[in-house]
C-alpha cells in the first residue's frame, strides 16, 4: 500500500505527479489549478477555502481505516484543534487528513492518526504499510506506524 497525501498545492503544477505508482492520492483542498490533474481513478480530493469544486469533505474505507478528509478551514484548524478531534470522534474515523494551516503535523489524540502533510511541493506525505514519511523541503522524516 502506498498512499500520497497532499494539500495547500495552490498555484503549483501537478501534472509532473505519477499518479499512476501509488494506490491511492489524497488532496485535503486548496488544489489551486490542478483540478484537471484530477482525473485518475485513484485521486480524492476535497475543496479549500480557496477552491470551487469538490465536497467539502469525505468518508473514505482506505485499506481497512476510516479516513476522513477535510481542508480544515471549517473547523477552523489555524486557532486550534478542538473541533477537528471533535468531528473525528463524531465520524468515528482512524485517520484524519487535513490542510490549510501549511504547517505539517502528525500526531494521535483520543486513538485517532491525524495528519497535515503541510504546504506542496516544500511538504507531503507518503503512508506505507509500516510507516510513514513526512516530506520536508525535501528531507525525510519516518514515523512508525501500522496501517
Amino acid at each position: 500500500m502506498k498512499i500520497l497525501v497532499l494539500s495547500d498545492s495552490h498555484h503549483t503544477s501537478l501534472e509532473t505527479l505519477d499518479f499512476e505508482k501509488f494506490d491511492a492520492v489524497i488532496h485535503c483542498g486548496d488544489y489551486g489549478n490542478s483540478l484537471a490533474s484530477f482525473n485518475h481513478r485513484n485521486v480524492f480530493f476535497v475543496k479549500g477555502n480557496c477552491d470551487i469544486y469538490g465536497e467539502d469533505a469525505l468518508l473514505l474505507e482506505l485499506f481497512g481505516k476510516k479516513v476522513y478528509v477535510t481542508h480544515g478551514n471549517q473547523e477552523n484548524v489555524k486557532y486550534g484543534l478542538d473541533r477537528l478531534i471533535y468531528r473525528a470522534l463524531e465520524k468515528e474515523a482512524d485517520v484524519i487528513l487535513f490542510g490549510h494551516t501549511h504547517q505539517q503535523m502528525c500526531f494521535i489524540e483520543e486513538g485517532i492518526l491525524f495528519l497535515n502533510p503541510g504546504s506542496y511541493p516544500n511538504g507531503y506525505i507518503v503512508i506505507l504499510d509500516e510507516e510513514i514519511q513526512l516530506y520536508q523541503e525535501g528531507k525525510i522524516k519516518s514515523v512508525l506506524y501500522r496501517w
